[in-house]
């Protein structure tokens, strides 16, 4: 019990990050969340999702088309606790406190040597629970742990897949055992692929990368049982190819591609235009091939900046923290300790972090927005390992000068500026990014329900300000709409130019902006504006943000 006492402590804070006031913070439940809930619960009621698509492979929702996994591991959840807050972030918050876990155990495998060296095996688990405790307050995953998002159930798997590979090629491990493992890690795999888009760009490549740097170890093992995993992994695989040639795939793509922003066609065109003539050279210098291909490397590179891993982090108010990057600023001279060790290459397990470093950002830099923390968040695996890698090289240099005083002295010090930034972290979370960001999250909107159902027989229409992301399903979510009547009652809009929509109205409901000068002319209608300009003399109603300020105003036309 004594030896594993490191690891179990270091879970129960992650655990304790993870669930601690999930359901209030952060602060309100966004769209996306919603409607793995509601469409999850909708499953359970009639066996259909909201768009009447009988157990689909593929969640069309708000014409994104989610993959699948994360709405049916939320589904047990929602038998037992209903369609709450709760029912859909726990599962991500408990697979993010076992990808800590799950950590620990892939460094320990992936570094430790097979030598009988104490030592040795002191500093690789030394190294082990460093990584985990990196990963356990690591701004990067708390953020995607503590909400129902798809990208950490894939990280999950990520996770279970790579330290299943890694005990498949373990000597010690007998045939039958190698067989077990090898399954586990293509199905692992293959299940990240049906959870988070990124994922089928990151895992193939993580895969392959695998077999390149261990293809001794593995020609090794029971070839028999290899080639069935081989198999059985494309085999699992299959769908996802006729997803992404279909229609419904390439309309995703199209609508977050980088090649969706128009920009760089028209800088290429502008270039030429500044020459009298458009010859052959020119064209060579100045096309959309090359200007794409520029902005590719501009997004793939803006993922390293120290500003976004340990300054601001991510733009995107939903991914980000105020006054904190993805990492802590503190980390910054163990992140180039590390690196500078890692780049030594001395070791597999050094090359296959580094090549995973590179291979992190790819899917993310393939989209218009760059850096981007959620489409990229496999990274912080990698940023972990490098860090506490840093940590590690750090602590055995202290160790070496063999004085107590100054490894005492030194150590302190480290815990007390890592102490102080995680308690910084965390009184930004809870207490000034509700304050700060609160549309981030989409406060407010089971408040609106709680007055809406209330009142819900005395208006023949209900208008609501669609300035905040999809506020249908978040209504349909907290005032638990008869999926069975909802289903029959979805109107769409039509499709924008990113090839995405979203349901206008459904029963006395409609969803758009409020133009109260024309809207107060409706007979018999609850409004609810969001910053739309409104006759505040005529407000009935109220919903203030965390910070106090008027968030939504209800208006009557009685």
């Amino acid at each position: 019990m004594k030896k594993h006492l490191p690891i179990i402590l270091i879970l129960i804070l992650a655990s304790v990050l993870r669930l601690f006031a999930l359901d209030r913070f952060p602060a309100g439940l966004n769209a996306d969340e919603a409607a793995i809930g509601y469409n999850a619960w909708s499953l359970l009621e009639t066996g259909k999702d909201e768009h009447s698509v009988s157990w689909p492979l593929v969640f069309r929702s708000f014409d994104d088309y989610k993959p699948p996994v994360y709405f049916y591991l939320v589904l047990p959840f929602v038998k037992l606790l209903g369609p709450t807050v709760w029912s859909v972030r726990l599962p991500s918050a408990l697979l993010g406190t076992a990808s800590v876990y799950l950590l620990f155990l892939l460094v320990n495998l992936l570094f430790r040597k097979d030598t009988q060296d104490e030592e040795c095996h002191v500093k690789t688990k030394r190294f082990a629970l460093l990584s985990a405790l990196v990963l356990a307050v690591s701004p990067w995953h708390l953020q995607f742990s503590r909400g129902g998002w798809e990208v950490n159930a894939a990280l999950f798997f990520i996770l279970l897949g790579l330290w299943s590979f890694f005990k498949a090629i373990e000597k010690t491990v007998p045939t039958g055992k190698q067989t077990k493992y090898f399954y586990l890690f293509v199905t692992a795999f293959a299940v990240s692929l049906y959870t988070y888009h990124s994922a089928r760009i990151i895992s193939p490549l993580l895969a392959l990368t695998l077999v390149i740097l261990y293809w001794r170890q593995l020609v090794s093992t029971n070839i028999r049982a290899l080639m069935i995993s081989v198999f059985l992994g494309l085999l699992l695989s299959l769908p996802i190819a006729s997803q992404l040639l279909s229609k419904e795939g390439q309309s995703r793509f199209s609508g977050v591609s980088v090649f969706s922003d128009t920009g760089p066609l028209w800088q290429a065109l502008e270039m030429r235009r500044a020459h009298p003539q458009e010859t052959i050279a020119i064209k060579a210098l100045h096309n959309q091939y090359l200007s794409y291909g520029l902005r590719f490397v501009k997004n793939y590179l803006a993922h390293f900046s120290p500003r976004f891993l340990f300054v601001t982090g991510d733009e995107i108010a939903r991914s980000k923290v105020p006054e904190t990057g993805q990492s802590y600023l503190f980390l910054v001279p163990f992140y180039f300790l590390g690196l500078f060790s890692l780049l030594k290459l001395d070791s597999k397990g050094k090359k296959f972090i580094f090549i995973w470093f590179l291979i992190s950002p790819l899917a993310a830099a393939l989209t218009f927005q760059s850096p981007h923390a959620l489409r990229s968040q496999n990274m912080v695996i990698p940023l972990s390992v490098i860090s506490a890698l840093g940590l590690a090289v750090f602590v055995n240099l202290l160790l070496r000068t063999q004085k107590k005083w100054l490894v005492s002295g030194v150590c302190f010090i480290v815990f007390l500026f890592g102490g102080y930034s995680v308690a910084r972290y965390l009184h930004l979370y809870y207490v000034h990014y509700p304050k700060v960001l609160p549309y981030a999250w989409q406060y407010g909107f089971d408040q609106i329900a709680e007055y809406v159902g209330q009142q819900y027989y005395n208006y023949d229409r209900i208008l609501i300000s669609d300035r905040y992301d999809q506020p249908y399903i978040l209504m349909a979510f907290f005032l638990k709409y008869d999926p069975r009547v909802l289903q029959s009652e979805l109107v769409m809009t039509p499709r924008d130019k990113f090839g995405f929509s979203t349901v206008r109205s459904f029963g006395k409901f409609e969803f758009r902006s409020i133009n109260y000068g024309e809207d107060k002319k409706l007979p018999n209608t609850l409004i609810i504006s969001a910053d739309e300009s409104v006759d505040d003399k005529a407000v009935i109603y109220t919903i203030n943000d965390p910070a106090g300020h008027p968030m939504y105003k209800f208006l009557s036309t009685k």
